[in-house]
């Protein structure tokens, strides 16, 4: 084995570059915090060829005199630190004093600032890590970093370089984060000399979002604002019914830091459990500001990672308070049009007609969070003509059942309530609505150890051969939920009593579905998230499904029990309830507005 030496200065220099910046995209982020700590309220970014060729950060805070300049690029030089003391309360972003160092190492810097009230600005240049001298120059207040052929003296590094549209995107990744964080700073993004994005100011996070991702997600924003105990927590999460596939349109800052970390995103996970699908993600943008005290930031070279002093309160007061304002502000999804009346009027009778069908088609059957469009008719509605009854003969579709009592409420097509409300009308899945209304009933008793059960007068026999582990760990499970069993020979068990809230269903197919769920679980579970999950499982099991009619006194009873639950607009398992038709879009649609 050689002998142990000690590394030379230049070797040392770059890997600490390397820790610091792995693309172009990290160097943006270090320049943008720069310049925040600086005070700027305009920040300019350019790239060419993905940041490879060229690097330009520009913006208008305090800028650097002479004396400041000359120790720019000197490693571990910072403004923001002056003592051991202070890593204890870190209150800017860059405070280590490597982030202009690192781009001095790894490419051809220049750097020209001039301070607020100063008559002139300097200028200072530095190549694979040598300084030159300062030097006067010309150029507005504040700072200007450019970075040429960035990592060209390490062809180790530049060759895991991705495609420059690639990189690009990085560099806008990172633009975006800053410019959600400081809505009262202006961001302007230039890449081969294309302008991408001018972001003037604005009041509130609320309008980048909807600049960044649509007016759609911005419509779907409830807003977030609460303290307790030295925590504070603002900004915005989505409505369950705005999700999708992947945690990307999850944003969270710690005291103005953008951050991943795993108590924050576990603490989301928690506060939507049961009211998104599985596999789906809502939208967050939050910011968590606590004392720099309690937080430790350098914990990761880039500073993206951090660490809670009490995660357990962080994570507990974000998991309550986002949970308690999903749970006060659900409203349904509406219909709204999509279609110009001249552009319905240029279709052919039978174009409109195949168009209505699809569209119904696609409205019974859209994902959670798709957005339903409707095309509103000029005059006569272009649907699929009645049949032709032959005179005598009883039309053998059954009219539309109201309400005992007359309410105004109907089940249709054996799936869907529809329901008469003062703004419009409500279509109701009932299978979802009823599996809601199952899930809190169970939870609530099962949680309080109070659930009734019913003697079976024959004992209903599982068998499941080989699986004999699967059932000894769900005997637990199956007694908390109010099933009695025992075993029943190789591989069986036998139920004697059920819980009550299955109703007329299969006990054994019950038990059935929550076996196969023990034996698909996420290994490592939380107990809790676990008996959610089966409870979740058992609701929509004994719910009743699409295809069952009901009494009206079945669908009042649906809709009486909705009123008593929290959160009647999704199920638990994330599907939507209700889909809400103002009567505006119906007056729209049917021509009378």
């Amino acid at each position: 084995m050689p002998p142990i030496r000690v590394l030379p200065e230049t070797v040392v220099n770059l890997i600490a570059a390397g820790e610091v910046l792995e693309r172009p995209a990290s160097a943006v982020k270090e320049l943008i915090e720069n310049a925040l700590d600086a005070g700027a309220t305009r920040v300019e970014v350019e790239y060419e060829d993905g940041g490879r060729r060229l690097l330009r950060v520009t913006d208008d805070g305090a800028g650097m005199g002479p004396a400041d300049l000359a120790l720019a690029f000197v490693p571990h030089a910072t403004s923001k630190l002056e003592s051991a003391a202070g890593l204890a309360e870190i209150r800017s972003f860059g405070f280590r004093g490597e982030a202009l160092a690192s781009i001095a190492e790894v490419s051809r810097a220049r750097i020209v600032s001039r301070p607020r009230g100063a008559e002139l600005a300097h200028a200072i240049e530095a190549e694979a890590g040598k300084t030159g001298a300062v030097q006067p120059a010309s150029g507005p207040p504040g700072t200007t970093v450019e970075a040429w052929d960035l990592f060209g003296n390490i062809p180790a590094r530049r060759k895991f370089l991705k495609t420059s549209p690639v990189e690009a995107a990085h560099i806008g990744d990172v633009v975006t984060r800053f410019a959600l964080a400081r809505p009262d700073v202006r961001f302007e993004l230039r890449g081969e000399s294309i302008p991408i994005a001018a972001l003037p100011p604005v009041q509130d996070i609320a309008e980048r979002v909807g600049h960044y991702f649509g007016r759609e997600l911005q419509q779907a924003l409830v807003k977030v604002d609460a303290q307790a105990r030295g925590i504070r927590l603002r900004g915005y999460v989505g409505r369950p019914t705005f999700t999708v596939n992947n945690t990307r349109l999850q944003f969270t800052w710690v005291n103005g830091r953008w951050v991943r970390d795993k108590v924050l995103f576990r603490a989301i996970i928690e506060a939507y459990a049961d009211l998104v699908m599985v596999r789906r993600a809502p939208a967050v943008f939050l910011f968590l500001e606590v004392d720099p005290k309690d937080v430790d930031v350098n914990v990761h070279p880039a500073k993206i990672e951090i660490r809670f002093a009490n995660s357990s309160r962080v994570h507990d007061f974000v998991r309550d308070e986002i949970r308690g304002r999903l749970m006060s502000g659900g409203v349904p999804p509406e219909l709204r049009p999509k279609d110009s009346w001249s552009g319905f009027v240029a279709r052919t009778d039978d174009e409109r007609r195949t168009d209505r069908q699809q569209e119904l088609m696609e409205f019974f059957t859209r994902p959670a969070d798709s957005p339903v469009f409707l095309t509103p008719p000029p005059g006569k509605v272009a649907l699929v003509s009645p049949r032709d009854i032959p005179p005598g003969v009883q039309d053998p579709t059954p009219p539309p059942r109201p309400l005992a009592g007359g309410g105004r409420a109907y089940q249709l097509l054996d799936a869907y309530i529809v329901e008469e409300t003062p703004g419009g009308l409500d279509v109701i899945d009932q299978h979802a609505l009823h599996e809601r209304i199952l899930y809190y009933r169970i939870r609530s008793r099962v949680l309080a150890h109070d659930v009734a059960r019913q003697r079976l007068l024959v004992p209903a026999v599982v068998r499941d051969s080989g699986r004999e582990k699967v059932l000894a760990a769900a005997r637990p499970l199956l007694d908390r939920l109010g099933f009695e069993i025992e075993d029943f020979g190789p591989g069986a068990i036998a139920i004697h009593a059920a819980p009550d809230w299955i109703g007329t269903k299969d006990p054994a197919r019950i038990v059935r579905d929550i076996l196969s769920d023990v034996d698909t679980a996420t290994p490592g579970r939380p107990a809790e998230d676990a008996l959610d999950h089966f409870i979740a499982t058992c609701a929509c099991k004994a719910a009743i499904k699409a295809g069952e009619r009901l009494a009206p006194e079945e669908v009042r009873a649906l809709l009486d029990d909705r009123t008593r639950i929290d959160h009647s607009q999704t199920c638990p398992h994330g599907r939507p309830v209700t889909l809400r038709i103002s009567l505006e879009e119906l007056e729209k649609h049917f021509g009378r507005k």
